[in-house]
């Protein structure tokens, strides 16, 4: 009896201790429908998803599911395809995409852009909580490697006020310019 109330208790806490990345193999297959390497990076300013940390995942997927994150597609796809996804769903499609390397893709740079990045990134001290190799950690999301138009459009939806996070309150003056160099800068990390 001790035993089975230590494992109920081991899956409360913490919240994805129980994840199951084998079955979030099957239940994201939806997801890579859009956020796949194969899709045309310079149309579509979409994520991979893989090699992302799995609390920030299933924080996202949840935020999509709740819409409390503004769903940036025109039909409403991210809220439409999380909106029948359990608490167990949304922890196993987290896992999965967390127990994957991040995808190796090369995106068009403007690398006069990648150095103004790097220095906004350092003065901003992005590392602090995106880790030295910005990958990532916790509920904190990895950026190495995103596209850089995904990257830029976000961080513009920062500076818009239409996504919000206490730290990211630095970059409500950042000119369009410095979103698309520190987009550029992080895009071309791996």
């Amino acid at each position: 009896m001790k035993i089975a109330a230590i494992i109920v208790l081991g899956c409360l806490w913490p919240p994805l201790a129980c994840a199951d990345a084998k079955a979030g193999e099957k239940k994201a297959q939806l997801c890579l429908l859009c956020h796949k390497a194969a899709r045309d990076v310079t149309y579509e300013p979409l994520p991979l998803l893989e090699g992302q940390t799995r609390e920030y995942l299933y924080n996202q997927i949840k935020a999509y599911k709740e819409k409390r994150r503004p769903d940036p597609t025109p039909l409403l796809v991210m809220q439409t395809n999380t909106a029948n996804l359990s608490d167990a769903d949304m922890r196993d499609i987290a896992d999965y995409f967390a127990s994957r390397k991040p995808m190796a893709v090369s995106y068009p740079v403007d690398s006069a852009a990648v150095s103004r990045g790097q220095a906004l990134a350092e003065s901003m001290k992005c590392a602090s909580c995106h880790m030295a190799n910005y990958s990532g950690k916790s509920k904190t999301p990895r950026l190495a490697g995103l596209n850089p138009r995904y990257l830029a459009v976000q961080l513009q939806g920062f500076v818009a006020g239409k996504r919000t996070h206490p730290v990211m309150s630095g970059v409500k003056q950042f000119p369009a310019a410095d979103t698309q160099a520190l987009a550029h800068y992080l895009g071309q990390l791996q």
